[in-house]
């Protein structure tokens, strides 16, 4: 029987698609879908026999929506006991700030329900319940992995995220099974995978894990806001490309063996329902997975194999078995993204031949595969994200040629991390290498600050991107084709235009600061971040804000690559939250703690970041030669502190002075540590001194006098809840004959104070 791929399964596939997105919207609707469905297939004849699978469809989605009227019936916030099956690995979260506090970290799990209860009432109410719902935990339990069975008491929370409703806060767990023996073989293999990658270097740690196998956990927010930025990010949703790059490497290692090509496909199959097990079953992976299958068949049967076609029989066959995947935003990039591929690749790779004849033709197709990829999905990204990222094509376009190296060697990877340890360290440190570049590419578009724009979210945003970019490139196309205009005027205009724009971006990053600055106070928001250098280039930073991500792009405006001594002044998130952002995107070598180890939990999380790090104790009389810098520290003693806030009354206190620029650095002492310090320290005039505690209007009425600094700056948040920097405090200083500047006013502020003494200051805003 020959597997003849019919034309007509593409609107078969599209009235699917609405049929699924109705009757899970709508009960009322699914007559309505399947009266439509039923009229359009018969106007063909040949394909009468899909009736069936019609009815099916429906029928599937029906229960699909029956699950979700039965969970509306329950209320947010009431005790139910769920019984599921855990179907992700354990994902970790960062409490969220609250001033100077942090809420608890908590450790989640999608599961698979099958039944839900509630146990507020006399009498259990509960029903039989198969769909996603997330599990929250606040500590990690070792037993709870992929495929555990478990049987969890909480209270009921609504989530509506990625078609999941509701959300589970789990105040007691019972392990009802362990991970079958398949489940536990895909877990170590992952494991070990990871293993292999937490060896590398660089952006690599944080990417292969997504690259290979679809997992972002280990990606910080700043990566991750590097990747949205330059328009990468569905580089680590596993699909389409994994897919097609995996099939080819196999079947051309097949041909080498000159293996039957029923062997070859069968080989192909058994590697795609491999690749589907280890990298979960996501919907980019269910429909790529779905594509190779439908191709290998074509191959089989001897057929040409129509791309479009075999792209809706996946779409029939993926929401046949999860009608969810109809609503899913993932999903829908794959298939347009897919689409795009096979309508547009072949023509534009033949244009740009043509634009540029010595252009090697795989040079060309991958540039066009960018080029296609992108325009297909400009109008669904907007849609959902309200946002288009302008460099998103050519970040594509350098990343491209190294997808297919860093795929295959992380695929042997992968492979041999369970073979052959060594051997799969080798292929992994090979791998990094291009997953660095990767990184690198992401890390320099991202830095645009023009790089995002902001359109209309939902149906307008879709319809005015769409129409846009179509508009753009057929444009673009006509004048091409038919040479309405030269198409190496042409060609020289595009790349003048990207010289421009680099130029500009180039000159915007040189404005700020000034060349020779000696101290940085970085806008992170409600917290503190310092940064100084000396004409050496030894730089040493003061704690690390509340947010990574501004931390590490205030490091990045500055060039700042390697830290040569990092002090945390005091134990409060605002001070440290930033921390695991910032060492894994720098080279610290030092690493300076107050000795006061408060709030504890605060300390345990710090410990865990640095535990391959060795901290050092700062205490009053301390002296740090670092180049030109000279650290003294003024504060904490070692006497027991007793009085007002004790995290931030034992805050380091320094006095830094770069040859003749002083600095008095004060972290969050209170009026009762401002007192002590005046008594204990005789302190000569300063140029910059840090208003202690972010402006609070709880201050020593003789702290600033004592300083005798000439330029008070303030690091606080813009609209923060406590009323900093209070106007009591900027008087105070302003009367003691200071200038008070504030980063919640003018951003980060920059200080260069020349040999002369006079002080430059330059502003980010």
């Amino acid at each position: 029987m020959r597997l003849d791929i019919d034309a007509r399964f593409i609107p078969f596939a599209l009235i699917i698609w609405i049929n699924s997105v109705l009757a899970i919207s709508d009960l009322k609707l699914i007559s309505l879908a399947i009266v439509s469905l039923i009229t359009l297939i018969s106007f063909y004849k040949k394909i009468n026999y899909l009736y069936a699978l019609v009815a099916f469809v429906a029928v599937v989605s029906s229960f699909a929506h029956e699950s979700k009227v039965r969970i509306s019936e329950l209320t947010p916030g009431i005790p139910v006991v769920v019984y599921a099956k855990v179907i992700s690995d354990i994902e970790s979260s960062s409490g969220k700030n609250i001033g100077i506090f942090r809420q608890e970290d908590t450790y989640s799990v999608i599961g698979k329900t099958f039944r839900i209860e509630e146990t507020g009432l006399k009498k259990n109410k509960g029903f039989e319940y198969k769909s996603k719902i997330k599990l929250d935990f606040n500590q990690i339990n070792p037993n709870i992995a992929f495929g555990t069975k478990l049987i969890a008491q909480g209270y009921l929370k609504e989530y509506n995220f990625q078609n999941i409703t509701y959300s589970i806060k789990v105040d007691k767990v019972q392990i009802v099974k362990s991970p079958n023996l398949l489940d536990k073989s895909l877990n170590s293999i992952r494991a070990k995978f990871l293993l292999v990658t937490s060896k590398t270097k660089g952006d690599a740690v944080e990417l292969l894990p997504g690259l290979i196998l679809g997992d972002t956990r280990n990606q910080t927010e700043s990566l991750n806001q590097d990747m949205r930025n330059s328009g990468l990010t569905h580089l680590t949703a596993v699909s389409g490309g994994n897919i097609a790059i995996l099939l080819l490497a196999i079947i051309w290692l097949c041909q080498k063996f000159n293996l039957d090509l029923k062997i070859q496909i069968l080989i192909g199959l058994v590697s795609l329902v491999l690749f589907a097990l280890l990298v979960r079953t996501e919907p980019s992976v269910v429909r790529a997975s779905f594509m190779g299958a439908v191709a290998l068949l074509g191959l089989f049967e001897g057929t040409r194999k129509h791309g479009l076609s075999a792209l809706a029989i996946t779409i029939c066959l993926a929401l046949l078995i999860d009608p969810n995947l109809s609503t899913s935003w993932g999903f829908s990039l794959s298939v347009f993204a897919t689409a795009g591929l096979l309508l547009f690749t072949r023509p534009f790779a033949d244009q740009i031949s043509r634009v540029i004849p010595k252009i090697p033709e795989a040079l060309a197709v991958l540039i066009a595969v960018a080029l296609s990829a992108q325009i297909s999905t400009a109008g669904l990204i907007a849609g959902f994200s309200g946002q288009i990222t302008l460099w998103s094509i050519p970040a594509n376009m350098l990343v491209a040629p190294v997808i297919p190296f860093v795929t295959i060697l992380g695929y042997l990877t992968l492979l041999f991390s369970i073979v052959f340890f060594p051997l799969g360290l080798l292929f992994g440190h090979l791998a990094a290498y291009f997953a660095n570049w990767i990184g690198f590419v992401a890390n320099q578009f991202a830095s645009f600050d023009s790089s995002i724009i902001q359109v209309p979210k939902g149906l307008v945003g879709f319809l005015v991107i769409s129409l846009t970019t179509g508009l753009i490139w057929l444009s673009l196309f006509l004048i091409m084709k038919f040479k309405l205009i030269n198409l190496k005027i042409l060609w020289f205009l595009i790349c003048v235009s990207f010289l421009i724009l680099f130029l500009l971006k180039n000159n915007y990053s040189k404005s700020w600061p000034m060349r020779d600055w000696q101290f940085v106070m970085c806008d992170v928001g409600q917290g503190d971040g310092l940064i100084l250098k000396d004409a050496t280039g030894k730089v040493l930073v003061v704690d690390v804000g509340p947010n990574g991500k501004l931390m590490n792009d205030c490091l990045k405006s500055l060039d700042v690559k390697s830290i040569d001594a990092l002090i945390l002044t005091h134990f409060h998130a605002d001070h440290v939250q930033g921390l695991e952002i910032v060492r894994n995107r720098h080279e610290i070598k030092k690493i300076y703690v107050t000795w006061v180890e408060d709030p504890i939990y605060e300390v345990k999380r710090v410990r865990e970041i640095l535990q391959e790090f060795k901290t050092t104790h700062m205490k009053a009389g301390d002296s740090i030669n670092l180049g030109e810098m000279v650290i003294q520290c003024l504060w904490p003693t070692t006497n027991k502190i007793e009085i007002g806030s004790i995290p931030n009354n034992s805050s380091i206190v320094n006095l830094v002075t770069i040859k003749n620029a002083s600095f008095l650095l004060t972290g969050d002492i209170e009026p009762p540590a401002q007192e002590a310090i005046r008594k204990l320290w005789k302190l000569p005039q300063v140029d910059v001194v840090k208003i202690p505690h972010h402006g609070s209007r709880f201050q020593d009425s003789k702290f600033a006098q004592w300083t005798k600094a000439r330029l008070a700056l303030i690091s606080v948040g813009e609209e923060n809840n406590y009323g900093h920097p209070a106007n009591s405090a900027i008087d105070l200083y302003r009367d003691s004959g200071m200038q008070v500047l504030s980063t919640d006013e003018v951003g980060s502020i920059a200080i260069e104070i020349s040999p002369h003494d006079s002080i430059q200051v330059s502003t980010k805003e």
